[in-house]
């Protein structure tokens, strides 16, 4: 059972919302519609066990021990009892883009007609400064710390819940 429990908790090491598994050691039974009690110092006495369940996720200890509570009531217990509690501390890189574009200036020739003193019109070229923004996308990655809390245990139905 210990292999098992470590298999789980190795696998809780994704970066995602918060998630939940179970095995089951008896026959499936119906979910427990009451309260489910936690303990992480001992087995509740003359409970039936059902299985291992884990949770896990970058989320706080009342998300993580919320889905560890649901999904043993899923597999009809009233009782999980914690047996590891861990957390995982991975360094990820995280990309973004952002608008890194900027103003740029050149030169211009243009063509001007202009009237003269007598009435008459001449054409001649001038040069000229012109400003434009030029959008670009730039990319960054940096180094993000990710934190990820495990949560493994034991199923139990009790007998006040019947069998």
């Amino acid at each position: 059972m210990r292999g098992i429990c470590l298999l789980l908790l190795a696998l809780s090491c994704a970066h995602r919302p918060v998630e939940s598994s179970a095995y089951a050691v008896v026959r499936a039974a119906p979910s427990s519609a009451g309260n489910v009690r936690i303990s992480a110092t001992r087995d509740p006495t003359g409970a039936e066990e059902l299985g291992i369940v884990e949770a896990h996720g970058s989320a706080t200890l009342e998300a993580v021990i919320s889905a560890f509570r649901q999904r043993v009531a899923g597999m009809g217990g009233d009782y999980g009892r914690l047996d590891v509690v861990a957390t995982k501390n991975a360094v990820v890189q995280e990309s973004r883009s952002y608008e890194c574009g900027s103003n740029q200036t050149h030169d211009e020739t243009r063509f001007v007609t202009r009237a003269n003193p007598d009435g008459t019109f001449s054409t001649g070229t001038e040069t000229v400064s012109v400003t434009t923004y030029v959008s670009q996308t730039c990319w960054e990655t940096r180094d993000v710390e990710v934190v990820t809390l495990s949560v493994v245990g034991r199923a139990f139905r009790t007998a006040r819940e019947g069998r």
